[in-house]
């Protein structure tokens, strides 16, 4: 795990660059109300992505991590389930937005929803597959790939004749995911010698992937709807602030991001009975717990770059960015409890924590951000993080400290 942690840390420095690089790139371009536009709608369709596949390619993940002649099976299972139910979420997602955002036309949601709901899903099954194997190299230099053919897209935004446009960078940002999608997929069946299979997919296959499903379902949800509720409760210009100030701190977690991708195999087959769990995870916690911390106090003091970095009129996500200083340990915590609680099978309790956390936020969200702003907002966010970061690691303790016969 030490060599692939290594590996993926080295992907994940390319693709914070990448990420810092698009995020300042976008928002210089659109301005704060376009990029506040255009990151809430995005985020509603983020948050409905995760049941595209209906939990299929997690699945495949799972078992192709503790049986490796699983994949090629489990790849064409998931691919087959991807075709129809992204095109189905993409039908509902376009209704939900038109009547949710109402400033918002139908050819800027139609590439949204084709982008986010049918494309990106396979870029994900695709590092799964490398990431099933142990490729970590592979599976974090997906995701890598997908950033940069999206900053490409804002590079061509900006030399249309017209000038940058949401609707124009939308159409591009689509082209950016779908020439990723179709190449990445190409190598990695090639790479894997993944090859036809002629099983089908039955009830059975289904159910097992749903589980996956809902806990991937509110996560998504749970790390995008604040966006959408911005934008919603908030309007544009707040919208466009606030994701400006998450994303700033989204790019300090992702080395987090990249070592629970290195982790979460060890951590299935901890789950299966394989390897010891408490060592693992006081390992793990060391690390994320001390990063978060770390990079918590970097962010306070980076924030100030922001109005810099993003032009005057994102002067507000100086405030926020600071505000969200304390979500950073938070979040690189929680992240491996949730982590940890896939793991070890208990995606019912993860799917209820992350459900419940997801109800605060839109209670709080709603009530807050009309009454006081941008603050309102961030307060949302970090009343949702407390109360799912408690929950997580109460199942995580109750799993390993009050049930050792499943982890030895």
């Amino acid at each position: 795990m030490a060599r692939n942690s290594a590996v993926v840390m080295l992907w994940s420095g390319a693709r914070l660059s990448a990420q810092l690089l698009w995020v300042l790139l976008l928002a210089r371009e659109l301005g704060a109300s376009s990029y506040g536009a255009f990151s809430g709608v995005i985020a509603l369709a983020l948050a409905m992505s995760g049941f595209a596949g209906l939990g299929q390619g997690l699945r495949m993940y799972q078992d192709a991590a503790r049986a490796s002649e699983l994949l090629a099976d489990r790849w064409r299972q998931a691919s087959r389930v991807l075709m129809w139910s992204g095109a189905g979420l993409a039908v509902m997602f376009m209704a939900v937005a038109h009547g949710m955002f109402v400033g918002a036309g139908w050819p800027l949601l139609m590439a949204v929803a084709i982008s986010e709901l049918v494309l990106a899903p396979v870029v994900s099954q695709v590092a799964f597959a490398y990431a099933s194997r142990d490729w970590m190299g592979h599976a974090a230099a997906v995701p890598v790939a997908l950033s940069v053919m999206r900053i490409l897209a804002v590079v061509a935004v900006a030399l249309l004749p017209g000038g940058a446009s949401i609707g124009g960078y939308a159409w591009l940002h689509l082209l950016a995911t779908a020439i990723t999608a179709a190449v990445s997929c190409v190598i990695c069946m090639r790479e894997l010698n993944i090859t036809n299979v002629d099983r089908g997919l039955g009830r059975s296959d289904v159910w097992a992937g749903l589980g996956f499903s809902a806990i991937q379902a509110s996560g998504l949800a749970l790390g995008s709807m604040d966006k959408a509720f911005a934008l919603r409760w908030g309007g544009e210009v707040l919208a466009g602030n606030y994701v400006a100030a998450y994303r700033f701190i989204s790019v300090a977690v992702l080395p987090v991001d990249s070592l629970m991708m290195a982790a979460l195999p060890h951590l299935f087959r901890a789950g299966a009975g394989r390897a010891k769990a408490g060592r693992l995870l006081l390992a793990l916690a060391a690390a994320t717990g001390g990063y978060g911390i770390l990079m918590g106090a970097v962010v306070w003091w980076a924030a100030g770059l922001l109005p810099w970095l993003l032009g005057p009129s994102f002067g507000p996500a100086l405030v926020a960015a600071r505000m969200l200083s304390v979500y950073v340990p938070m979040y690189c915590v929680r992240t491996l409890g949730t982590n940890a609680l896939l793991g070890f099978g208990w995606k019912r309790w993860r799917f209820g924590c992350e459900l419940l956390a997801l109800l605060v936020l839109g209670f709080t969200a709603a009530w807050w951000t009309p009454v006081a702003g941008l603050a309102g907002a961030v307060e949302a966010l970090l009343a949702a993080e407390t109360v799912l970061l408690l929950l997580i690691w109460g199942g995580v303790f109750f799993r390993v400290l009050y049930r050792p016969w499943e982890t030895a």
